[in-house]
């Protein structure tokens, strides 16, 4: 058996490295060990996405744009942009979509391939615009999204409640419940 490191550098309130033993064993297996908040890749952890994300579906007065600048200021992070917001948001519609309906294994390698999930008056109102040549490459409005943003608040609300997010403590107790429960129902890492 070998040992080797792998350093992932996050930020969180302040940088932070972390440093992930990789576990080879004689016949070529491998196990890294990471904890339950990062994403390798990713330069925040988890639960500054749902933390992210939560805002936005919650608050649909201050956007994608003052969900990015809330999360910014609560985690004191130099940089957070409103389309982390939107990839982070599209990402967890399809874990919400995956948890609905318990797609285990290989589908979940093919969910990170296909179009965000598009449901009620938004997936209407998405087939009506692509009949529409000129407004086709328009960003969503706040109209576009709210069926899916009031979709998203019930699911983070089985991680946090509303009030919670102001509390540092509540978020990372969020972020771990949602890591634990994709691991239970996928036995993957959030990857």
């Amino acid at each position: 058996m070998s040992i080797r490191y792998h350093r992932y550098h996050i930020e969180y309130i302040k940088h932070h490295e972390i440093i992930c033993p990789r576990y080879t064993f004689a016949d070529g297996t491998y196990v890294i060990v990471i904890p339950w908040y990062l994403i390798p890749g990713r330069p925040y952890p988890v639960q500054v996405y749902m933390c992210a994300c939560s805002l936005y579906s919650t608050n649909p007065e201050i956007g994608q744009r003052g969900a990015a600048k809330a999360t910014r200021e609560k985690f004191k992070l130099e940089a957070f942009s409103h389309s982390t917001v939107s990839r982070s948001f599209r990402a967890f519609e399809q874990a919400r979509k995956l948890a609905l309906e318990s797609r285990f294994g290989e589908e979940i390698k093919a969910c990170g391939a296909e179009a965000p999930m598009l449901v009620g008056a938004a997936a209407k109102h998405e087939s009506k615009r692509d009949e529409a040549s000129d407004s086709a490459t328009r960003f969503p409005t706040v109209m576009d999204t709210a069926e899916r943003r009031k979709e998203m608040v019930e699911f983070f609300r089985e991680f946090f409640c509303a009030a919670e997010v102001q509390d540092i403590k509540a978020i990372e107790a969020a972020g771990c419940r949602f890591s634990r429960n994709w691991h239970e129902k996928t036995r993957r890492l959030i990857i």
